[in-house]
C-alpha cells in the first residue's frame, strides 16, 4: 500500500518517515502504527474535525487535508517573526475602547486584514463556525441606531403608565418587565445623550457583526475570540474599536434589524464591534484594579 485515501485526507505512505507525530498530536486519536505502518482509524471520517493538525506537524508533508488546495499552506512562521512578550503586553495596554472617529472610511483591503485574523481565531471543536457581517453604509448604521432608539424610546413611554404596562404584561414576562424596569433610569440617560446627537449604539463607526447557526452552539465564545484578535490587530492597522454589547442584544431581539443586514434567521449573533479612525488621542493608560488569582 502505497498511500491512504479517503474523503478526507490523502496520506503518502511511501514517504512517510515514521515518526509518529501525527498520533502524538492528533486530538481523536485517529492515526496509529501497525506491523510499523502508519493506520488510520476506521471511524477516520465521522470523527476528523479538520483541524489540520497532522499536516502540520508532518516534517515530510506526507498528509494533506482535501478541503484547501495543497498551495494554500504556508510554512509556520519561526520564532523571530512572533513579537516579544514586552511588545505584545504593550499593545495590550495600550488598546482603548475606542467612541471616536474621524470621519473618514476604512478601505476595504484594511478590513480584509482584519477579517483574515478573525478567520484563524480558534473555534471549539475546530468548528470555524463563526460568520461576518461588515456594514460600512453610513445611512445603514444610522438606520440601525435610530432603529433601536425609536423602540426603546416606545418601551419607555409604555411604562411610564399602568396602561402601557398591562400591555407589555401580554407580550413580556414579569421577569423581562422587572429587568427593564430596573434598567430603565440608565435606558432614560441613554436616551437623552442619544438626544444631544451621540450614537450611543454604534458610535458613528463601521460594525463587524460576528455570527453563526444557533444550534451549532459555541456561537458566542467563538465570537468572543474572533473579535478579540480583532480588535488587538486594528490596533496594529491605526483603528480603534469599541464592544457593542447592547448592539449584539438588539439585533438578537429586533428582526427588522436583523433583516436590515440580512443576518439569517437560523443564526444568533455573537459579538458586534464598532470600529473606525480615532478622534481622541490618550497620554496615559488607566490603571486596573488588582490581580485576583488563586494558585493551588
Amino acid at each position: 500500500m502505497s498511500e491512504i485515501e479517503n474523503s478526507i485526507l490523502k496520506i503518502d505512505i511511501e514517504n512517510c518517515t515514521k515518526c509518529k507525530e501525527c498520533v502524538k498530536d492528533c486530538v481523536a486519536n485517529l492515526f496509529y502504527f501497525e506491523q510499523d505502518q502508519l493506520q488510520i482509524v476506521e471511524s477516520f471520517e465521522d470523527r476528523c474535525i479538520e483541524c489540520g493538525h497532522c499536516e502540520s506537524v508532518c516534517p515530510v508533508n506526507v498528509i494533506r487535508l482535501k478541503f484547501h488546495k495543497e498551495e494554500e499552506l504556508e510554512s509556520s512562521s519561526v520564532r523571530e517573526d512572533v513579537p516579544i512578550y514586552d511588545k505584545f503586553l504593550n499593545l495590550v495596554l495600550k488598546r482603548r475602547s475606542i467612541r471616536q472617529f474621524k470621519e473618514k472610511a476604512i478601505p476595504k483591503k484594511v478590513i480584509d486584514k482584519l477579517l483574515e485574523v478573525g478567520r484563524y481565531s480558534p473555534t471549539g471543536g475546530n468548528s470555524e463556525n463563526v460568520y461576518f457581517t461588515v456594514v460600512q453604509d453610513r445611512s445603514t448604521v444610522t438606520a440601525i441606531s435610530r432603529h433601536i432608539t425609536e423602540r426603546l424610546t416606545t418601551l419607555v413611554n409604555a411604562l411610564e403608565g399602568p396602561k402601557g404596562r398591562d400591555l407589555l404584561k401580554k407580550s413580556r414576562s414579569e421577569e423581562e418587565i422587572s429587568k427593564v424596569l430596573e434598567n430603565l433610569p440608565s435606558i432614560k440617560r441613554k436616551l437623552v445623550m442619544i438626544e444631544k446627537g451621540i450614537d450611543f449604539w454604534c458610535w458613528n463607526g463601521e460594525l463587524i457583526i460576528i455570527h453563526g447557526d444557533k444550534v451549532e452552539g459555541g456561537i458566542s465564545s467563538n465570537s468572543a475570540l474572533a473579535a478579540a484578535h480583532i480588535m488587538l490587530a486594528a490596533e496594529t492597522l491605526g483603528l480603534g474599536t469599541c464592544s457593542l454589547g447592547y448592539l449584539t442584544g438588539f439585533v438578537n431581539e429586533y428582526q427588522t434589524i436583523r433583516d436590515l443586514i440580512k443576518i439569517p434567521s437560523n443564526h444568533t449573533v455573537g459579538y458586534c464591534l464598532t470600529m473606525g479612525y480615532p478622534n481622541v488621542k490618550y497620554k496615559k493608560i488607566p490603571a486596573r484594579k488588582p490581580l485576583r488569582v488563586q494558585w493551588f
